[in-house]
């Protein structure tokens, strides 16, 4: 699954760019935000709470320097020194991060990635963006995978690169999986749709070259599902009648990432599969599909004897919601201390969430089944004026009791297309620097 999105937590601009000069210094806006905080008028107040919480100055060459000493051991609390790096510790990183061992290396980005992934406030953009370009693949690799999920326009060249010129399957599997935040942005019209194509390009050439190693295929079929492009369903039906697990098992995860309710059918039925893999993944479509027909084998699966399973169940009975649904996670909330108990608390948490919200359907349920046929027959051809007018048809239905507000309000005026571009990204990165060169075969 994709890494845990940061935009509410990180410092940056527009599509997670990096900042000028003046932006690193914050102490001016979080002190006016301090200022402006509407307090409770009658309550005693805890003024602690708001206390301006400031990072104690850390020593860069003091720490590298520990980096580099293999006999060093360095607490995980210590390694927060490399988020939120100023521009002066970032080029000392930069600068030093070539002379520091192999094995040192890898040890550091190996605890950085899993600090990064349990870590809301730790911020490594700008570390990862430094060792991106490493020599060695696993850290190109795990620089890749902390700039997951994020979608920075100056990193969409590189990531492509990787993808098709580096020499190691780990990295281009790396490259492949980071695309599909690109591809998702472009469907959701927050990223410029010749940048979004230029990603899906990419994993198709990736997807339609038999020599390209499996796991590359896989990430890619991954990051490809977010596309409403024609034949994007064809290459998901072909990958889950294929012979290798891995490329079932992704197929799974398409489904679930493609937003189509087609594949309901297909992924409630895999709940009784025999891998636990399959299982799982089934799971997780399931609830990423709203598939209600399976939640009944949800429910049994939190008895699986697979824990990736049980979790995977939780999750999607969260997302399905329903007494059932409740009722079986109270029991597994209210449970001992443990990763599921946490992970059904978190579940009960959505649930509520979604069931106080006016949630809009999943995008093919405006569709009848006529509709679907007719586009199937067509071949796609008419399938962006069907869906434009479902879709305008659904959002007038929505909004029309909503109150006046001075000006006339039409829906196919509506659009929430944002074509700033940040020119503040760093210029350490580009296209040339980080190609790793023709892939040796």
């Amino acid at each position: 699954m994709p890494k845990k999105s940061k935009n509410e937590s990180n410092r940056f601009g527009q599509n997670g760019a990096e900042p000028s000069d003046n932006d690193w210094n914050l102490s001016e806006f979080e002190l006016e935000d301090f200022l402006n905080l509407e307090l409770p008028d009658d309550e005693e107040i805890d003024w602690s709470v708001y206390a301006l919480q400031t990072r104690p100055a850390v020593d860069m060459d003091a720490f590298l320097s520990r980096v580099a000493d293999s006999s060093s051991q360095i607490p995980n609390e210590d390694l927060t020194s490399l988020s939120d790096l100023s521009r002066a510790d970032a080029a000392l990183v930069r600068e030093q991060w070539p002379l520091i061992g192999e094995p040192q290396r890898l040890a550091l980005v190996t605890r950085l990635l899993e600090i990064d992934l349990d870590d809301l406030e730790i911020e490594l953009s700008r570390f990862w963006r430094i060792v991106l370009h490493d020599e060695a693949a696993v850290v190109r690799a795990a620089a890749i995978h902390g700039l997951t999920g994020e979608v920075y326009e100056d990193l969409l060249g590189p990531f492509v690169q990787f993808l098709r010129n580096d020499p190691v399957e780990e990295v281009r599997a790396a490259a492949a999986a980071a695309l599909g935040a690109y591809v998702l942005a472009g469907e959701l019209d927050e990223l410029d749709s010749s940048l979004a194509m230029r990603a899906e390009e990419s994993l198709l050439d990736v997807l339609h070259d038999e020599n390209e190693p499996l796991d590359v295929q896989c990430r890619a079929l991954e990051s490809i599902a977010f596309s409403g492009e024609v034949g994007i369903r064809q290459l998901i039906d072909d990958a889950y009648y294929a012979e290798d697990e891995e490329l079932r098992v992704s197929s799974l995860i398409a489904m679930g990432r493609s937003a189509d309710v087609r594949w309901r059918g297909k992924v409630v039925a895999e709940l009784h599969n025999a891998s636990p893999l399959m299982r799982a993944e089934a799971a997780y479509a399931c609830g990423e599909l709203e598939a209600h027909d399976g939640q009944r084998d949800l429910i049994e699966l939190l008895d699986d004897e697979h824990e990736i399973v049980r979790l995977a169940a939780i999750f999607a009975l969260g997302r399905l919601g329903g007494p059932e649904a409740r009722s079986a996670l109270d029991a597994f909330a209210n449970a001992p201390e443990s990763l599921e108990s946490e992970a059904a608390q978190l579940a009960l948490e959505e649930m509520q969430f979604f069931s106080q919200s006016d949630v809009v359907p999943l995008l093919n349920e405006l569709l009848g089944e006529d509709d679907w046929d007719d586009a199937d027959e067509d071949g796609g051809e008419d399938w962006d004026d069907t869906l434009d007018e479902h879709m305008v048809d659904f959002a007038l239905t929505e909004f029309e009791d909503t109150p006046a507000s001075g000006t006339d309000f039409d829906v196919r005026d509506f659009d929430v297309r944002d074509d700033e571009n940040d020119d503040d990204a760093d210029d350490d990165v580009d296209d040339g620097e980080l190609d790793p060169g023709p892939r040796q075969t």
